[in-house]
């Protein structure tokens, strides 16, 4: 099964105590909308620079991310300027994204232990993307000493929240008994959780969970049908295990032309055993089909960044 990290920035979360007043939210809103860029991103400025918290934190994005319609380039040194300020003054987003740029040393030295100590700041006030990704800190260690026990609770906050990696993350250790003790009835449960919000990690570990019949009944059209959904969103090994149903006829008519079409999918993606399957089925296989299979596959499958 599949563990996927979280350790990323959030672009939402609960309001301060001295936030940005909601018509001036609702302006910002509606020029983005309407296209004025430029004007929202002013509206920003001027209030991060009267001390609004969420002003703080959306300039904070917008340099984080960069907007060249608002010409703002892309600046990492100014998102951590403008998320310190937010973060110092208790807004949990921002101390999760501040998190982030140290933990990955963009626009400040990489530094573990700060990012620790501001995922732990924003953690504590319920922000479930600082939860997933404390949470990360403590399943690899990183910052601090590895404590499954530990991460396994951080998760369970996270996941409780809704936040779709730490649901995925959640049923990878109660598959594999990593923090708590394994079950996987509720490794299921979690994975489905997170598969039905559209989680492709967890997409492709329900699918596997219904494949070999672990902690559910055995339906290899369940199977399918989950590895479908991830392989169409790019996820490589699914589209390899997806590639390997069609070809054995397993929870789906024997289809070897659609078989291939997975296989060179995840070829494409640098799966070296669909690579393998590919060098089988192209001598079971006409040039039409083998052109049939790419066509096939490019109408289908949308591109994931890795």
């Amino acid at each position: 099964m599949l563990f996927c990290a979280c350790l990323v920035s959030t672009a939402a979360g609960a309001a301060p105590a001295e936030a940005v007043p909601e018509s001036l939210q609702n302006k910002v809103r509606a020029d983005f909308k309407a296209g004025r860029a430029a004007e929202a991103a002013a509206l920003l400025q001027q209030e991060a620079g009267r001390g609004n918290y969420e002003a703080q934190y959306g300039l904070g994005v917008l340099y984080e991310k960069g907007l060249p319609e608002a010409k703002i380039s892309q600046d990492d040194s100014q998102a951590f300027h403008w998320y310190g300020l937010s973060a110092q003054n208790g807004y949990a987003p921002s101390q999760n994204n501040l998190g982030f740029l140290y933990y990955i040393g963009r626009g400040v030295t990489k530094n573990e232990s700060e990012a620790l100590r501001w995922y732990e700041k924003a953690a504590q006030q319920g922000n479930a993307m600082a939860q997933c990704n404390l949470g990360a800190m403590y399943f690899h260690g990183h910052g601090v000493a590895k404590d499954a026990k530990k991460a396994f609770e951080i998760y369970k906050q996270s996941a409780e929240q809704g936040n779709v990696t730490a649901e995925n993350n959640l049923g990878f250790m109660y598959e594999h008994g990593l923090g708590v003790h394994r079950d996987f009835k509720e490794a299921v449960r979690w994975y489905e959780r997170a598969a039905k919000s559209g989680q492709d990690y967890a997409e492709r570990n329900l699918a596997e969970m219904y494949e070999y019949g672990v902690g559910a009944r055995r339906n290899y059209a369940h199977a399918l049908a989950w590895y479908k959904k991830a392989a169409a969103q790019g996820h490589a090994h699914a589209q390899m295990k997806l590639g390997r149903l069609y070809e054995h006829g397993w929870g789906a008519p024997k289809d070897l032309v659609e078989a291939y079409a997975w296989y060179w999918a995840a070829s494409e993606r640098g799966n070296t055993k669909a690579k393998e399957s590919l060098a089988r089925l192209e001598h079971q296989l006409s040039p039409a089909q083998i052109a049939e299979a790419r066509n096939r596959v490019s109408r289908f499958v949308t591109e994931k960044q890795p």
